[in-house]
């Protein structure tokens, strides 16, 4: 069965800037952890087709609409590429289709076109194998092949109408406030009501500033729900044939106060993706075994110098901590610690976990905390997430991207030593990857991925695993499996041309899960590197902030066998 398709359309009000476009990639790598397919519909960055509007009409002469609307339609091409290329960074595949590739025509004037129909087919196909499709919203074809535009705020329509016609289980218009209110929330007066939900004629009713009435209209004939929301949100006004309800006026949330122990590869990363959102969360406070290395990162995002006690930090009062100091028992003290204090604890540290996670989750259960670790296992690969959603009982991976770095490189006739050095050079090695190589890290991560389907280890194989025994020109894989009976094991294998495990280049790491149901669901992702395991770890802390886990009693925590 395959997962369900969600259209979430993200505005000029969210992508104000290339900086900003990362906020996208994080709410779309949100739905992808949850297991949905997505197509993420674009508009252009803030002002940019006003500016290309000024551009193509700046002569006074009356200038070919066609040629207009070919003009306009180059603001989100232009969003749509970059942020496939941001989802790329962080290893999540995705695929750009333009109107012409999916066929989706329209009628009327070259301006203020309205859609006829798309080829819903082969949108569904590329969703199959990807996961992940980007369309440049606000523009069509007429019906000789000419481009046209929807129309100010036709990205909404473009959304609308893709939902539509794919019969998606979802469909959200991500804008920069938390739904729809009576009247703008930032006017003079009293602050309006926000709605809970509210119906099409009375989203009508409201100025059109933020969601188009032209795709409100088309909602209406179609009779299609969608929902209007914010980055990250929980609660978004729901659109449709129902009984319009407010629920009072918006209340404002404190930032939530964040500990970044470690600011090497990931935890720089993270604290660098954390300055970004300055409203929502607040760097309280960061360690480093070496303070002075990490000075320029801190002047250039205005933080203090890191302390070297990493279990000091963990207990000044955070809401969230981030540990990502690496090693084992200074580790697993300072998310004790930091458990013990009250905050919430996120870690990409698999060994530290494979060693004590047991003692770990039971002092967040009995502190009633969370501790959560989707980035110790995949890099950027969501691949806890789908073991825990499919109840695994088999899964047969390749989880560790320096390794597979290297082997890539291997079959490509450079030798081990050659291949380990690059992958040091571009970040995806640690100065020793000796435990990447020899297949420790890899049995690490099936032991977190054991105790998240709820096996209990019973025998344990890390024979003939070792990288460095590749030989040039010969393809090789560091696969990890592990089944029902508690088997973990991590050896070299060479896969054969239909194996989808042969067909991983350079650091990226992929998962065959086998749920309960018999079912097998195929995962790909980055699996080394900052920016993949960076979002990992900020996709955890987007979570803590979802569900208000840092202000209430949280259920149960994963227990490790």
């Amino acid at each position: 069965m395959q997962p369900g398709v969600i259209v979430l359309k993200f505005g000029g009000s969210v992508l104000t800037d290339e900086e900003r476009l990362r906020m996208a990639v994080h709410e779309i790598y949100r739905w992808r952890r949850e297991g949905w397919r997505i197509v993420a519909v674009v508009s252009a960055f803030a002002g940019r087709t006003d500016e290309l509007f000024v551009g193509a009409t700046r002569e006074r002469i009356a200038a070919d609409p066609h040629a207009v609307a070919a003009m306009l339609s180059c603001g989100e091409r232009e969003s749509a590429a970059r942020l496939s290329i941001s989802l790329d960074r962080v290893g999540l595949p995705a695929v750009v289709l333009d109107p012409a590739a999916i066929k989706l025509s329209a009628t009327g004037p070259e301006l203020d076109a309205t859609p006829t129909g798309f080829d819903a087919s082969v949108l569904r196909d590329v969703l199959d194998t990807q996961g992940v499709v980007v369309v440049p919203g606000f523009i069509a074809l007429d019906a000789v092949g000419r481009i046209v535009t929807l129309g100010r705020g036709g990205s909404d329509l473009s959304a609308l109408v893709l939902a539509q016609g794919l019969n998606a289980d979802r469909c959200r218009l991500i804008k920069d406030v938390d739904g729809l209110y009576e009247h703008d929330p930032a006017s003079d007066g009293p602050p309006p009501d926000r709605y809970e939900c509210v119906s099409y004629d009375d989203a009508l009713k409201l100025d059109g500033s933020i969601v188009q009435h032209k795709a409100i209209r088309f909602a209406r004939l179609h009779e299609l729900e969608f929902e209007v929301g914010s980055l990250n949100a929980t609660a978004p006004t729901r659109v449709g044939r129902v009984v319009s309800r407010t629920t009072g006026t918006r209340t404002l949330q404190s930032p939530r106060r964040v500990a970044i122990l470690g600011l090497g590869t990931v935890g720089g990363g993270v604290v660098e993706l954390l300055a970004q959102i300055p409203g929502r969360f607040q760097i309280a406070g960061t360690a480093a075994r070496d303070p002075a290395s990490h000075a320029s990162l801190c002047r250039r995002l205005g933080m203090a110098l890191p302390k070297r006690d990493a279990s000091a930090v963990a207990c000044c009062g955070a809401d969230i901590v981030i540990e990502a100091i690496g090693g084992v028992e200074a580790a697993r003290d300072a998310i004790a610690a930091a458990l013990r204090d009250g905050a919430h604890v996120v870690t990409a540290n698999k060994a530290v976990l494979a060693r004590h996670g047991r003692e770990l989750f039971a002092v967040a259960e009995t502190c009633q905390r969370r501790l959560l670790a989707s980035a110790s296992a995949g890099g950027g690969m969501p691949v806890l997430e789908a073991v825990k959603r499919r109840e695994a009982i088999q899964v047969r991976a390749v989880l560790n991207g320096t390794a597979n770095y290297v082997l890539h490189r291997v079959s490509e006739g450079a030798s081990v030593d050659a291949a380990v050095l690059e992958a040091q050079r571009l970040g995806l090695a640690e100065a020793d990857p000796a435990r990447d190589l020899d297949g420790r890290d890899s049995l690490d991560k099936l032991h977190v991925l054991a105790s998240h389907c709820g096996i209990v280890p019973i025998r344990v194989e890390r024979e003939h695993a070792d990288v460095r025994s590749s030989t040039p020109g010969q393809l090789r894989r560091q696969v990890a499996t592990l089944d029902r009976h508690g088997t973990l094991r991590v050896t070299l294998e060479h896969p054969d041309g239909d194996d989808p495990l042969a067909k991983l280049p350079d650091e990226w790491n992929a998962a065959e899960i086998t749920g309960a149901d018999g079912m097998t669901t195929f995962l790909r992702g980055r699996g080394a590197g900052r920016w993949p395991t960076a979002e990992a770890v900020l996709a955890d802390v987007f979570e803590l902030e979802r569900q208000g886990q840092t202000d209430q009693v949280l259920p149960r925590s994963v227990a490790l066998a």
